[in-house]
């Protein structure tokens, strides 16, 4: 069988918007999940002043956040701007030192940024005009 030009131009073009829409569902559904277990862990710190019955839930929020970004920053720095993957790893990595050092202010903070560096990577990978162009 001999599949002419526009038909391995179709075929391209339909593997083509089968990836894109897979990067941007990966996308959605990870930030989306990464800025729950942020909230939950802003919730938790209080604004900075976490009680004792909620620091042990606090760390274990913050090795959930780590963990989860470890696993999806690979995928996601593939198909995504490199700037915007770099804000939320650079969050990501500094929430732990600030628990352990007991800076909380510093930690809400962070958790604050880290969910709007998360926010601005899911708005910059949504197909909009100003994204296209």
């Amino acid at each position: 069988m001999k599949i002419n030009r526009e038909g391995i131009t179709v075929m391209l073009f339909l593997l083509l918007l089968i990836c894109c829409t897979a990067a941007l569902v990966n996308t959605l559904r990870v930030s989306r999940g990464m800025s729950r277990l942020t909230n939950e862990a802003i919730a938790l710190s209080a604004g900075g002043n976490p009680g004792k019955e909620s620091l042990e839930q606090l760390g274990d929020k913050i090795d959930e956040i780590a963990r989860c970004w470890g696993r999806y920053e690979p995928v996601v720095s593939t198909y995504s701007r490199h700037d915007e993957s770099e804000r939320v790893s650079s969050a990501v990595r500094r929430l732990r030192p600030l628990f352990d050092s007991g800076k909380f202010g510093e930690l809400y903070l962070t958790l604050h940024e880290t969910d709007d560096a998360l926010d601005h990577l899911r708005t910059t990978e949504l197909p909009t005009v100003a994204n296209i162009l």
